[in-house]
């Protein structure tokens, strides 16, 4: 796996991940903890065209998991709220289990830099907002979800009808 193609990502609107348990048993732990000793950072990298999102460290793949995407994945980026379409680019998690309607919601920095450079030059917009969404990038915190570029954009498993199967 080339570096450019680590940068190059696509995000998921909806991932359908095995949900971890609350409270980690001890192959969770055991995970977490020889994950910890390797050395590199830790990502994870989003095909949309194949369905998966992978867990590395460093340059090294742990593992993948099967992803789903809301609807409108397949027609590029995300360009405006409403569009459906799953975010491309480089984002961080800002925000964890923010949410009702998902299950271990991973809220992700969209609407990213580029997103907003886009936003602002088609005057979808203001260069207020604009300016908001720099400041939050460079501070690491969550950028507005509340502009029209869209937001709420995240990693999760689903809710079932049923908690007890869990």
């Amino acid at each position: 796996i080339t570096l450019s193609l680590r940068f190059v990502i696509a995000l998921l609107l909806v991932s359908v991940l095995s949900p971890l348990p609350d409270l980690p048993d001890t192959s969770t732990r055991e995970f977490l903890s020889l994950l910890s000793r390797m050395e590199g950072a830790t990502s994870l990298v989003i095909w949309k065209s194949q369905y998966s999102l992978t867990l590395f460290k460093g340059n090294a793949p742990i593992k993948t998991y099967w992803a789903v995407f809301g609807k409108g994945y397949g027609e590029g980026d995300k360009e405006r709220s409403g569009d459906k379409r799953t975010p491309e680019g480089d984002f961080y998690i800002c925000s964890m289990n923010n949410s009702k309607r998902f299950y271990k919601f991973l809220g992700l920095s969209y609407p990213g830099i580029k997103h907003a450079e886009r936003g602002l030059r088609q005057g979808l917009i203001a260069p207020r907002e604009y300016g908001e969404i720099e400041s939050a990038h460079r501070e690491r915190r969550q950028p507005s979800w509340e502009t029209p570029l869209g937001g709420a954009i995240g990693i999760h498993g689903r809710m079932l009808e049923d908690p007890s199967v869990w």
